[in-house]
């Protein structure tokens, strides 16, 4: 598969699933891409994709399908959480910063009233 324009990352991750009235551990693997632009690679502010798969192959596959949909895709972006978006289109998403918080202004104590003398 030719990939262009994007970086990519493998991994994997276990979990444990039902196995009757047991559990066994399960291994996923997961291929990430996340789209250069400026000529970096930034999971937090480039548009990226992770696929989750029961092979490394199978994985790629899925997140090889996400990105040449991305790459031909207006990207009509939706609130997916409170700092993801998505695309509804081609389904990649990226991060949104969340604007900085007001200062919190310092408010005084209450003077205490020795016997209502001061």
């Amino acid at each position: 598969m030719k990939w262009y324009g994007a970086s990519q990352r493998r991994g994997t991750l276990s979990r444990l699933a039902p196995d009757g009235k047991d559990v066994k551990a399960v291994t996923l693997y997961t291929h990430t891409f996340v789209l250069i632009e400026d000529g970096r690679s930034d999971e937090q502010k480039q548009p990226h994709y992770t696929a989750v798969g029961a092979t490394p192959e199978e994985a790629e596959a899925m997140a090889f399908a996400v990105y040449q949909r991305a790459m031909d895709c207006n990207h009509a972006m939706q609130q997916k959480g409170p700092m993801l978006i998505e695309c509804s289109h081609c389904g990649i998403q990226r991060r949104v910063l969340l604007p900085p918080a007001p200062p919190v202004a310092a408010t005084r104590k209450a003077e205490r009233r020795f016997f209502n003398l001061f």
